[in-house]
């Protein structure tokens, strides 16, 4: 669906575009241009209710498939006539081939368009549980807090500042060790900007590994928090001997994030100096028998939350200090046991409730859905079939903006005004209205997600998931 509305989207910016250009570099039937773009509007609105009800699935809808098929035709073929234009192709699109290939996408839109009437007659549009966005679901998402606050992890947060600090001068290995989801990146990053840490250690940094690495990069990203110019001619090992130049005689700690393989370690190892002062390396990975095999290691194993911590996570996640009303608390805390403990579960399960209508119905349609979806499902399926019920929840606008947060790496810091230029260039948006550019459409959008907890806000940037 996502893709369907991005199309028509798209479509009509590159038609509004012509029409206020000053010399448009071609000229469109003006019945054309009409009729285009009230298939485009009715097919916008279409879309905005439509609910196909299919399960999880790689296959898309037949007739959202038809829509973009449709959108893409007539953006083609302007396209296509202007870049011929311009480029005084001796094959040129004429104007009689333009008009003929538009007219064919009338066509299709208007068969695609009685048929979609059709559905709205059957079955009629039913309403999303999570609405369209209003102002007050706007005002909701403020409360939301962020993943860094830890809930029912006061002990092993109490365990992990004490195997930092503790008096022991030889360089430690600390694997946290975890399902994913659980909270290992979050416990490393609260514990990492405690302030008694950062006074405990000379220098720190942070470093993502992922399954996908180059060393070169890694040792680069620690340098720069150093503050440390980075030459691009020099060599993996010379950066490699330029950090532990740096390193050596400081008490220094290193995060070293969802490390996936031993290889990664081996190849980095040798470039942290024991320097016997109490320096530490901490490394999160869901793989315990790889955190077993890391010399000097001190593992820190991360527990699931029991049902008490899960709806405490879950109505903060929610609620934030307003705490949740007495007629919702049942339902909620069912829902919070289905997540089976697992902390990222439970706070994208409690995007998607903080954006929904906080009525007993609605909780409990939702609940229904969430206990359908995840029963006796694998820890990693679990979660994935959660995030795509949050992402069918989704209003239609947000959609394509999220799906491309996948075009990033995994864990990749995204700079926020850099996504809203890719959002505004992919023609996601559609045209401003009351006053308002893209950019600042495009930056509401992005705000809706975070307030959503599908994308994670990481200083001035966001993070994908």
């Amino acid at each position: 669906m996502a893709a369907a509305y991005a199309a028509l989207v798209s479509a009509m910016n590159i038609i509004n575009n012509l029409h206020h250009h000053p010399r448009p570099p071609v000229s469109l039937h003006t019945k054309q241009v009409e009729s285009l773009t009230e298939k485009i509007r009715f097919l916008l609105e279409f879309l905005e209710g439509y609910n196909p009800h299919r399960g999880y699935s790689n296959e898309a809808d037949p007739l959202e498939s038809r829509i973009a098929d449709a959108a893409y035709a007539a953006e083609y073929a302007i396209e296509s006539h202007i870049f011929d234009q311009f480029t005084n192709n001796g094959e040129s699109m004429s104007y009689d081939d333009l008009y003929e290939a538009l007219e064919k996408v009338i066509q299709d839109m208007a068969s695609i368009e009685e048929e979609a009437e059709q559905i709205q007659g059957r079955v009629g549009l039913q309403q999303q549980l999570h609405t369209k966005s209003t102002p007050s679901d706007s005002s909701r998402s403020s409360s939301i807090p962020q993943r860094s606050s830890m809930v029912g992890a006061g002990d092993v947060k109490l365990q992990m500042m004490d195997k930092l600090t503790f008096d022991r001068l030889h360089l430690q290995i600390i694997p946290i060790v975890g399902m994913g989801g659980s909270g290992k990146t979050t416990l490393a990053r609260t514990v990492y900007e405690e302030r008694l840490i950062k006074e405990h250690f000379d220098i720190c940094a942070w470093a993502t590994i992922s399954q996908e690495y180059v060393i070169r990069d890694i040792f680069a990203v620690v340098l720069r928090q150093f503050n440390i110019g980075v030459d691009d001619n020099l060599s993996e090992d010379e950066l490699g001997g330029k950090l532990y130049r740096h390193l050596y005689g400081r008490r220094y700690l290193i995060i070293m994030d969802d490390m996936w393989s031993i290889d990664a370690w081996e190849r980095v190892r040798n470039y942290f100096p024991n320097n016997k002062n109490g320096s530490r390396i901490v490394v999160t990975t869901r793989l315990s028998d790889m955190a077993s095999t890391l010399p000097n290691s001190n593992i820190l194993g991360m527990e699931l939350l029991d049902e008490a911590h899960s709806w405490e996570l879950l109505s903060k996640t929610v609620f934030g200090k307003e705490g949740c009303p007495l007629e919702l608390e049942e339902i909620g805390k069912k829902i919070g046991k289905s997540c089976k403990g697992l902390p990222l579960s439970i706070v994208v399960v409690g995007g998607l409730l903080a954006k929904s209508k906080h009525t007993r119905e609605c909780w409990e349609d939702i609940g229904e859905n969430l206990n359908a979806s995840v029963l006796n499902l694998e820890d990693d399926e679990r979660c994935l079939k959660i995030l795509y019920m949050s992402y069918k929840q989704l209003p239609i606008h947000l959609k394509p903006c999220f799906l491309y947060m996948g075009v990033f790496p995994e864990d990749e810091e995204i700079a926020i005004s850099g996504l809203i230029k890719y959002w505004v260039a992919e023609g996601f948006l559609k045209a401003p209205v009351s006053g308002k550019s893209l950019e600042e459409i495009a930056k509401e959008y992005l705000k809706d997600l975070v307030g959503r907890n599908l994308v994670l806000r990481s200083a001035a940037k966001f993070m994908t998931c």
